[in-house]
């Protein structure tokens, strides 16, 4: 491939949009994702956006990245056709003491995803926050690679203005090499967890 890759701990402190490529299901992708999650520390607040994945499921695999009980999370759940609303609220009711607020947005909609992310991100606060969007193949399966990159580009760019970070996951095998060469250009750095890829 013919962009940089980094390791989640030699990221650049201005990085604060990462694609983070590796296999969907994999440690490797838990512990990137808990990596990245926490550069600065725990996080005051984490807005995790969810395609096919559940809030309940992220936050099993966040672990030991979140305080539960002073971390402000919020889900943007995307209960498309294939997934229930039912099923993205598994085993909330406060998870390990969390308060969760879950946003649910009925179909996979860039511009309603977009807008629900930006006004976790608003706000005249000095607190830190994180986004995590699993994944960027999910929201590939509806949408085409030009419309995700225009909604990437802004959404990017808010979470740069608002002084957030965010990481946005990708599954390694799920693509031809075009996808990432595509994409990895519209963020500030690209990590790999999947030795497969070299």
């Amino acid at each position: 491939m013919s962009f940089d890759i980094a390791e989640p701990a030699d990221l650049p402190e201005d990085a604060d949009n990462v694609l983070c490529i590796s296999p969907e299901i994999s440690p490797n992708k838990e512990a990137c994702c808990e990596e990245l999650l926490t550069r600065e520390g725990v996080p005051d607040k984490i807005v995790g956006v969810t395609v096919a994945s559940s809030p309940g499921g992220r936050m099993a695999e966040w672990g030991e990245a979140i305080n539960p009980m002073t971390t402000d999370l919020t889900f943007v759940d995307v209960s498309h056709g294939g997934r229930s609303a039912a099923m993205s609220a598994d085993g909330f009711g406060g998870q390990n003491g969390a308060l969760v607020d879950v946003i649910e947005v009925p179909d996979v909609d860039l511009r309603e995803i977009g807008s629900a992310v930006t006004d976790q991100l608003d706000g005249d606060t000095d607190e830190t926050i994180v986004v995590c969007l699993d994944s960027l193949t999910d929201l590939l399966q509806f949408e085409s690679e030009e419309t995700l990159s225009r909604f990437l580009h802004v959404l990017t760019a808010r979470v740069s203005e608002a002084g957030g970070s965010a990481h946005y996951h990708i599954d390694a095998h799920g693509h031809p090499d075009r996808v990432f060469e595509t994409l990895s250009p519209l963020f500030d750095a690209t990590v790999r967890t999947d030795a497969d890829l070299e």
